[in-house]
Formats: C-alpha cells, sequence, structure tokens
C-alpha cells in the first residue's frame, strides 16, 4: 500500500569534497549511509582503498563533546533543568552554533566547572578520611591522654587495642599473676569488643605475648593526631563543618555559572552534529584523490537527492540503482496526514517485512474508533484535540513525537465523537441527552457492538491474509486457509439470528469440511492429512477467544465514565461556602486531569494490544528495519536548515 520503492545511491567524487557531501547529506536528512566497510572483504578493500584510521580531530572532537556534556551534567546537579515536554526550542544557523563553541567565555565556564569538581572531589576524599578518624577514635574517647603520648619508651611498652567483650577480668587476672608489672586499662566496651589501653615492663615482653596469644589479642593503630582523643573528634567534626561552607561556596558559584546553561545545550548540539559527520566519513572508502559512498534513498526523492548533488557539486558521479537480492534494505513509508501518526504503532511492533504491505491505513480506521470509545467523554475528548492541535502548531515536533501529538489529536476527535454519541461531557457535569446511548444504563447493547467491531476487524485481517496470498500467486492458499475459515466463522455467526439458523448450519459444515480437508495438505499420507485437518479445527476457540478480547472497549469506556461521575459527586459534596466552591473546582480539574491521563494511557495501550494480538496475527509478519537517514538530530535546539528537499 504504502511501501515506497527504495534506490540504492552510489557516488564518486573528489576526496576534497567528501565533507561537503556529508554536510549536506546531513541538512537534508533524505539519505541512510550505508558503512562500505561492513560490506567489503579485506583483500577488496586493500586493493581499492586506502585504511581509515581514527583521525586525530574525531578523538578531539569527541574529547570537547565530552568536556562539554560534563560541564551541563555539573551545573543540573545545582541548578535542575525543568523543561516542558512541549517547550519550543530556539533555532539557530550553523554559523551561529559555531561561533558560540569558539567563545572563550564558554570554554572558562567549562574550566572553572572541571576546577570546582576538582575542589570538591578533595573536600569530599577529607571528609571521608575524617569521617574515619573519627570512627577509629569514638570507642577511644574516654582516654585522657594525648594522642602522641601514647609511645613506648625504652623501658616501657605502651599499646591500645582490642579483646573480645567479656575477657576483660581473665586477661588482667593472668597478667597479674604472670606479669605484675603491667597494667590493662578498660577504655570502653561495646557488645563485641572491649577497648584497652596495656601498659608494661618490656623485659616481661615474652610473658605479655603469651597471654595476649591466648586472649585474641588484637594491637590498633590510632591515627597521629594532637591533643586527646576527645579533643581530635572535637576538631574532626569543626573541620567537618567548615566543609559544609566549602560545599556552599561551590554551589553558589555553580549558580552563578548555570546563566551558561543555554549557550552549552547549543554547543553540545553543534559538536553532536559535527561528530556525526566525521562518523559518517569514516563509513566511506577513500583513495588518495577520491572517495565512494553508498547510501539508501526512497525512490520519489531520488531524483531530488541527484539534482540537489549536482547543482551544489557538478563533478561528482552518482547514479540510483535497484537493490540485490540479500541486501539489508531498510523499510520507507509514505503515507497521507490521516495515516502518518498510526505509524508509531506498527513501528512500535514492528515494520513491515518483505512479504508484508503497509497495514496503517486499516490500524488507522480501527485503532481511531477503539481509542475514542475506550475514552468515550467528549469533554475529554475537546481537551485531548485541542492539547494535540496546540503542540503540532506550537512546538512542531518531529518524528516519534509529532506521530504521537497527531494520534492524540485524531484520538481526542473520535473521542468527542463517541461521547456525544453516549452522552459523556466530563461525566455527568454537563448533562446532554446522547445521540444513541447511554453505556451506564445499557452496557449490554455496547458490549455487542464492541463484539461487532471485533468481528469485523478479524474479518478485515482474513481478507488482508487472503491479499497477501493472492498478490504472492498463492490463490488457493487464500482460498483455503482465509475463505474457508471465513465461511466457518461466518456460518457460526449467523447461528445468533435463529431465522438464519438453516444457512448458518450449512456454511459451518461446508466450511468445517473444507478445512479439514484442506488444512493439512502439506502432510505426508492420508491420515496425516486427515488428522492434522481435524485438528486445525480447534483454531475456533482462537477466534472466540480473540472476539471476547473486544470486551476491554466497553470495560475502558465504563471506567473512564463511572471515575468522572465519582470525581464529581466527590466535588459536590465541597460546595457549601465560598472556600467550598474553591476547592470543589480543584477537585474538579485535579480529578478530572487524572482521569484523562490514566484512561487516554489505557485507551493507547488496550487499544494498540488490540491490533497486535488480534488483528496482526490474521496476516502482518514484521520484521523489517527502519530507514533511518543521516541527519540533524539536536537535543536543545532546532537548526536553521537550508538543504531540505
Amino acid at each position: 500500500m504504502a511501501i515506497v520503492d527504495v534506490k540504492k545511491m552510489s557516488i564518486i567524487a573528489l576526496r576534497r569534497d567528501k565533507s561537503r557531501f556529508v554536510e549536506m547529506f546531513q541538512k537534508m536528512g533524505r539519505v541512510e549511509i550505508i558503512d562500505v566497510r561492513e560490506k567489503t572483504s579485506k583483500e577488496e578493500w586493500d586493493e581499492f582503498f586506502e585504511t581509515h584510521e581514527a583521525s586525530r580531530e574525531l578523538a578531539d572532537m569527541q574529547g570537547k563533546l565530552g568536556e562539554i556534556q560534563f560541564a551541563m551534567d555539573f551545573l543540573a546537579r545545582y541548578v535542575p533543568v525543568k523543561k516542558s515536554l512541549f517547550a519550543e526550542k530556539p533555532v539557530y544557523d550553523e554559523s551561529a552554533m559555531e561561533e558560540l563553541a569558539r567563545s572563550r567565555k564558554l570554554w572558562d565556564t567549562v574550566k572553572e566547572c572541571r576546577e570546582l569538581e576538582t575542589r570538591l572531589n578533595g573536600v569530599k576524599s577529607e571528609e571521608m578520611r575524617l569521617a574515619s578518624t573519627v570512627d577509629m577514635l569514638r570507642p577511644w574517647e574516654s582516654l585522657d591522654v594525648p594522642l602522641q603520648e601514647l609511645k613506648s619508651t625504652d623501658k616501657v611498652a605502651i599499646f591500645p587495642g582490642n579483646l573480645p567483650a567479656g575477657s576483660v577480668e581473665q586477661v588482667k587476672a593472668l597478667l597479674r599473676d604472670k606479669a605484675p608489672e603491667s597494667c590493662l586499662e578498660l577504655i570502653s566496651a561495646d557488645r563485641e569488643l572491649a577497648y584497652v589501653l596495656l601498659v608494661y615492663r618490656k623485659s616481661l615482653e615474652q610473658e605479655v605475648s603469651a597471654i595476649l596469644k591466648d586472649s585474641s589479642w588484637s594491637k590498633v593503630e590510632l591515627p597521629q593526631i594532637e591533643g586527646t582523643p576527645s579533643q581530635a573528634i572535637a576538631w574532626a567534626e569543626k573541620k567537618a563543618g567548615e566543609f559544609q561552607a566549602v560545599r556552599q561556596e561551590i554551589g553558589d558559584k555553580a549558580a552563578g555559572l548555570s546563566e551558561c546553561r543555554a549557550q552549552l545545550e547549543v554547543v553540545h548540539d553543534y559538536y553532536n552534529m559535527i561528530f556525526g559527520r566525521m562518523g559518517v566519513e569514516g563509513a566511506t572508502g577513500n583513495t588518495r584523490e577520491a572517495f565512494y559512498m553508498e547510501g539508501w534513498v526512497a525512490g520519489p526523492h531520488a531524483e531530488k537527492v541527484r539534482k540537489a548533488v549536482l547543482k551544489k557539486i557538478p563533478q561528482a558521479y552518482i547514479t540510483f540503482t535497484d537493490p540485490q537480492e540479500g541486501e539489508d534494505v531498510p523499510v520507507i513509508l509514505q503515507n497521507p496526514g490521516f495515516v502518518e501518526p498510526f505509524e508509531m504503532i506498527t513501528e512500535l511492533y514492528s515494520p513491515p517485512g518483505k512479504n508484508d504491505f503497509d497495514p496503517n491505513v486499516l490500524v488507522s480506521i480501527f485503532y481511531v474508533i477503539f481509542f475514542g470509545m475506550m475514552i468515550s467523554d467528549a469533554g475529554y475528548g475537546i481537551i485531548l484535540t485541542l492539547m494535540g492541535f496546540w503542540a503540532l502548531k506550537k512546538i512542531k515536533p518531529k518524528g516519534m513525537l509529532k506521530k504521537l501529538m497527531g494520534l492524540i489529536t485524531l484520538g481526542g476527535l473520535s473521542t468527542i465523537f463517541w461521547g456525544a454519541m453516549f452522552g459523556g461531557w466530563f461525566g455527568d457535569l454537563i448533562t446532554v441527552r446522547p445521540l444513541w446511548m447511554n453505556p451506564l444504563q445499557d452496557p449490554m447493547s455496547l458490549l455487542i457492538f464492541s463484539f461487532i467491531l471485533g468481528i469485523i476487524q478479524i474479518f478485515v485481517g482474513l481478507g488482508a491474509a487472503a491479499y497477501k496470498n493472492i498478490k504472492e500467486g498463492r490463490a488457493l492458499d487464500a482460498v483455503f486457509d482465509q475463505g474457508l475459515w471465513g465461511v466457518l466463522l461466518a456460518g457460526l455467526i449467523m447461528f445468533v439470528y435463529p431465522p438464519l439458523a438453516g444457512a448458518a448450519k450449512v456454511l459451518s459444515i461446508a466450511g468445517a469440511i473444507g478445512l479439514v480437508l484442506t488444512q493439512g495438505r502439506t502432510k505426508k499420507g492420508i491420515i496425516g492429512k486427515f488428522s492434522s485437518g481435524l485438528l486445525s479445527l480447534y483454531g475456533v476457540t482462537g477466534y472466540l477467544s480473540d472476539v471476547l478480547s473486544y470486551s476491554r472497549i466497553l470495560a475502558l469506556g465504563l471506567a473512564t465514565g463511572v471515575i468522572a461521575m465519582v470525581v464529581n459527586t466527590m466535588a459536590r459534596m465541597l460546595g457549601f461556602n465560598i472556600i467550598g466552591y474553591v476547592l470543589m473546582a480543584v477537585a474538579l480539574i485535579f480529578g478530572h486531569v487524572f482521569n484523562i491521563a490514566i484512561n487516554a494511557l489505557g485507551a493507547y495501550v488496550h487499544s494498540s494490544r488490540l491490533q497486535y494480538v488480534e488483528f496482526f496475527s490474521k496476516f502482518y509478519e514484521g520484521g523489517g528495519r527502519t530507514f533511518s537517514p543521516f541527519a540533524v538530530k539536536t537535543k536543545y535546539t532546532n537548526l536553521l536548515n537550508e538543504e531540505e528537499i
């Protein structure tokens, strides 16, 4: 349907013009560059091309990009960035971006951020050291001896250490018995360890060592700091307070530097753009004087690309050919404005494979119906439509975000329609007579209608599968695999209406017999063919399950209406005076915004599920690769582009 023919572009030109080519293709955004290195054998490469080494410029650009990103991340820690999804991006031309990238002030900012980070790391390191010191000294806080005096002399040994809790008295007794000229002083203790100070005459070293060895003694090396442990702890805590002031100073300076964040964002986009060009330049084959480049281009754009290239560089040689068998050709879709937003639904599942057609026209019809029915509130639909339309016109999104906003806009219009049909206007906040029915009063009618829509989509899926078979020259497969199932399912459905029971019986039996005789046609032997055909009838349960899945349309539609009515009821309970009316307004706004958000998300997810599971399973394989053109991809800015075609 809307899968565009893809052409393979080949270019031979002078090597000195390569950068101009790459820049032009990036700003066009119409060519997916093929890495020539990946498709060329080493022997061919060595024969025709020079070996491409990573240039010093590429490494330098990567370094600059890293420094800009570091500065942005550093400033964001102190002045967090809060940007709306719908914020309008500033527009720059490349020359203005390049001028900012050369700004001395900007690089001074980056340098200062790096210096502040180094200083902060030093503070963190010192804080960790002091914290470790305090933790080590805390058990010795009651020791009233300066740490610098805890040193052994020529005749006396002095050691702080640990013993198991509860063993201090036992060790003291042993020391009194075998080393009387010694002293063991308990400083503090916890549940596991006792912190003690041991003093003894060095002539008793052998006796003391024997006692300590059997007592699980552990020597402690206390830090060499002036003063007693309590004085050292007080000094460390005072120093930690000073570090907090240094942190505050660094934060204040970072906040002052944050005024350059906008310029950093522009330069980040600029360097990212240049870095992308350098990567593409490395994907070409180079000789001493020329280069060779390949890429994929949409067929309808091939002639425009040719003219743009030859207009800018007339001496270039450019050709377009059809892809060869086995090449990794991307999928390019081209749909009208109504259908384009629904491409994101298919892309999230999988782009069309080589045997598929573009299903987005069919998806768009069913998806927009299901989405509107699942929300089914005209008031909510108005808000969704205005929000999506405003985003499309105001911020001019691109890519997936543009498709999402288009989907919200179209889904909002569908929601208005179904809301009016069902009489839902912010729940029951605004009383308007439904144009068709009220699902809360007659849910069975909506359930039956949901099943009818599901049956229609399933039959459309069978028809799409038959179309694929016929297109590929397998007309009999279309008859046997889709036609007979259609006959059987039609007959079973007709049983719902008793006057058609006779015709229903004939169709059902005919379809069942046909399936038994044909579904095992690829098997060997009569028994294999018959048993496989007979077992295929079990597939009826799968179709029944598919139809029942469409009951989620009723479930989500009722949920939206019920929650909206609950919000209204709770809000009305607040309206008893002036303050109450203000609270009522707040409750209404908050409640309905929450209901819109949660049910719009539910409608998006469940409408997608109906396409993926109940619809695509009938005919769609997927497995294609999305076209990924080499283009300007900016995060914070929009480039003023003069190369668009």
